[in-house]
């Protein structure tokens, strides 16, 4: 008597459970866990984190090392990422092309507003910085290049999951690092609504005392939130920065909507969210 017949899709997932890469493992692995320690481990930290022996590592962090994917932190022996994963992302077409046409526009609002001003996406659950520019002045606060934005903790986060369609921003939270509060789904609702219904997040900053976080979506081609534009606005008390909070704001709304229209977004309502 014959078994159940296994589907097509059954098959071909057991056989990729049959084939392994031990070194590429390893390697992934090391470069997995240094994501998640900006200070860096050392090989013998790796090694314990990891559950193998540091001659299982040894070999796999030297050619990581030599192909600069980590490098020693400072004179300590401690390993860290380097840029480069970053640098390659950039040359993904979606994100390459949000950058190339934002950055005009970007160098401009810096410049206009007096203040720094940077681009956020979504991945894995949490906001990346993939564009930053600083206006011509000797004094600015700014968010470096490649920094986290914790969805839920930071202006740009909200404007992407209020944003997202309901399923995209389930998946969002589904993915958002353990360790950070997540609001109830009521709560989390209601943000989206209000942020929506504003057309934008104005607050002050959860980081940093006496920073006004000022931020818009930006959409693609097909209405879909794809990145938030984010002012982190200091205000001068010396009168060395003429413009305005208000001032900055509406700058920044323009920029954003002229950024959504050089990705090829039509002049349309976004895409609805179906709450």
């Amino acid at each position: 008597m014959r078994g159940p017949r296994r589907s097509t899709g059954d098959a071909a997932k057991a056989r990729r459970q049959l084939y392994r890469a031990p070194a590429l493992e390893k390697g992934l692995d090391v470069l997995e866990l240094l994501a998640r320690e900006p200070e860096g481990l050392t090989i013998t930290e790796l090694a314990e984190r990891l559950g193998r022996t540091v001659g299982e590592l040894f070999r796999m962090v030297v050619v990581l090392e030599r192909r600069n994917y980590i490098q020693m932190s400072g004179d300590s022996d401690a390993f860290v990422l380097t840029l480069r994963m970053f640098e390659m992302s950039h040359r993904f077409p979606p994100v390459a092309r949000l950058t190339a046409s934002a950055g005009p526009i970007m160098k401009k609002l810096a410049r206009d507003t007096g203040q720094s001003c940077h681009l956020v996406i979504h991945y894995a659950g949490q906001g990346h910085v993939v564009a930053q520019y600083d206006p011509p002045a000797d004094r600015i606060y700014s968010v470096r290049l490649g920094a986290i934005a914790p969805l839920l903790e930071t202006c740009s986060g909200r404007i992407l999951l209020a944003y997202a369609d309901d399923e995209s921003r389930a998946t969002m939270l589904s993915k958002i690092p353990g360790l950070q509060d997540r609001p109830d789904t009521g709560e989390i609702h209601r943000m989206a609504t209000r942020i929506r219904d504003q057309g934008r997040e104005i607050v002050p900053s959860a980081q940093v005392h006496g920073v006004t976080d000022i931020a818009f979506p930006v959409f693609d081609h097909a209405g879909y939130v794809t990145a938030a534009l984010v002012i982190p606005f200091l205000d001068y008390l010396d009168g060395s920065h003429p413009v305005s909070a208000d001032r900055a704001a509406r700058l920044t709304e323009t920029a954003a909507s002229e950024i959504s229209t050089a990705l090829g977004m039509l002049d349309t309502a976004p895409v609805a969210s179906t709450h």
